[in-house]
């Protein structure tokens, strides 16, 4: 049945510090008034917001048209739903996801604002490999414009708290990315999601991440998604979270162009309309700054390329 259990939360919440309570605060209180004004500046820039979440994700509320409708005053051109996907028993989440359902909502919103917004048809799937035979099967049998691979588990372990525990910094690092490159290395997704999530978690608990200290392990994912014609997401909710940078961030972007990488995609990660298409225009200027001349959509599961310029 579809019913909302109690989930992982990916939206927003204060961490551990009362600076980062502030911050949030009070950037919240200009936040939509700044985005509808930017609306209107760099208007040959690409706008669009390809990872958030509806009602459709049990760990959000949000009615897909309210998503749709913030959408319009901020000036989107393209907007791709990624709704959680989970496979494994021990997730709050799993056998929430109605296919259906969800592929009705996407129907009757793309009726209504067309011509308006492009509305995509997207998922984000949490992959284990020990659930890759169901995950090929899952994506056989259903269609999708927009498939985003992301890890939320590493050893089978939670990389909120239970890999925290298990785990001292450096091992829980390693896990995690050998996780994330056996995603990469799967050849299943048209990108990989928030590639260095874990330092959401870490970050308040063992300091401030340093991607040199696992250049091996993350390049390795690199070539991974690039050999097998996967991109990477630039997932800017790190922005408004502890480590206050863009998941991946800069140096990995860099070294994903420097390595031959050219599809990204971009997105918010937004939970709530309030955070949709949040610090979108920071992840152009990043994508551009590394050295991508454009962003990456999909339709049909197929790219097709926005320059930044």
């Amino acid at each position: 049945t579809n019913s909302r259990p109690y989930r992982r939360e990916f939206a927003y919440r204060p961490e551990t510090s009362s600076n980062l309570k502030w911050f949030d605060t009070h950037r919240s209180l200009c936040y939509t008034s700044c985005m509808e004004k930017e609306a209107h500046m760099l208007p040959n820039r690409p706008l669009v917001d390809c990872h958030l979440h509806s009602r459709h994700s049990c760990d959000c509320d949000t009615p897909l048209i309210a998503l749709c409708e913030r959408a319009l005053p901020l000036g989107l051109s393209h907007l791709c739903p990624t709704e959680h996907v989970d496979f494994d028993p021990q997730d709050p989440c799993y056998g929430y996801f109605d296919y259906q359902a969800y592929s009705r909502d996407i129907n009757t919103c793309q009726e209504q604002f067309a011509g308006r917004i492009i509305l995509l048809k997207g998922i984000e799937i949490d992959y284990q490999a020990r659930f890759d035979t169901e995950i090929r099967t899952f994506l056989a049998r259903h269609t999708f414009d927009f498939v985003v691979g992301s890890v939320h588990y590493a050893d089978g372990l939670y990389i909120k708290d239970a890999l925290l525990k298990a785990y001292d910094s450096d091992t829980a690092y390693r896990r995690y990315f050998k996780a994330v490159r056996q995603a990469a290395n799967s050849g299943l997704f048209d990108v990989i999601g928030h590639l260095d999530l874990l330092k959401r978690h870490a970050v308040p608990r063992w300091g401030a991440f340093d991607p040199h200290r696992y250049a091996d392990e993350i390049e390795a994912i690199l070539q991974a998604a690039i050999e097998r014609g996967t991109g990477l997401e630039i997932n800017t909710s790190g922005l408004r979270q502890a480590p206050a940078e863009t998941f991946p961030g800069p140096e990995t972007l860099r070294r994903y162009r420097e390595l031959g990488g050219e599809t990204i995609s971009l997105g918010s990660d937004a939970h709530h309309e309030k955070n949709l298409a949040q610090d979108i225009r920071h992840g152009l200027a990043l994508a551009q700054t590394a050295g991508f001349k454009a962003i990456t959509i999909f339709k049909q599961r197929q790219p097709s390329r926005l320059d930044i310029e």
